[in-house]
């Protein structure tokens, strides 16, 4: 008869390391309606994207993205639109050199709007480097 073994089985289950990713509700324009969604995908402490809900219907209409983390300030370099107000991206503009105007227009795909961001690094997670510093591979 063979010997049986048993491996030996670890005390306490592995917790998936966390993202650090937080969101916030929040009234920007005073109306008493929650509108807009901050969101920290990446854990740094900064607000990497803003989405707007513009005309109440609970679909986010407008998701902008900040792509320069470290810099201490909101400034979009890509902002996707939901032009029929269903929550899916119709169209991506993008600032590619980060000089503070749009210089690119794409297709949105009908990508949900949190994750319209060309740049981001998983689905919904901000870049940890501002995009000039990491080549990107062109699509076409």
């Amino acid at each position: 008869m063979s010997d049986c073994v048993v491996p030996d089985l670890p005390t306490e289950p592995e917790v998936p390391e966390e993202t650090g990713s937080t969101y916030e509700y929040t009234d920007l324009d005073g109306d008493g309606r929650t509108e807009t969604t901050l969101i920290d995908s990446n854990g740094d402490g900064e607000v990497d994207a803003v989405l707007t809900d513009v005309d109440g219907d609970f679909y986010d209409d407008i998701a902008q993205f900040d792509n320069t983390p470290g810099d201490g300030t909101f400034t979009p370099d890509v902002v996707a639109v939901a032009a029929d107000g269903d929550g899916l991206a119709d169209v991506i503009f993008d600032d590619t050199n980060l000089d503070g105007v749009f210089d690119t227009v794409l297709p949105g795909g009908d990508e949900p709007l949190p994750y319209a961001n060309p740049y981001e690094t998983s689905a919904g997670v901000a870049p940890l480097e501002t995009p000039l510093d990491t080549p990107q591979s062109q699509q076409s």
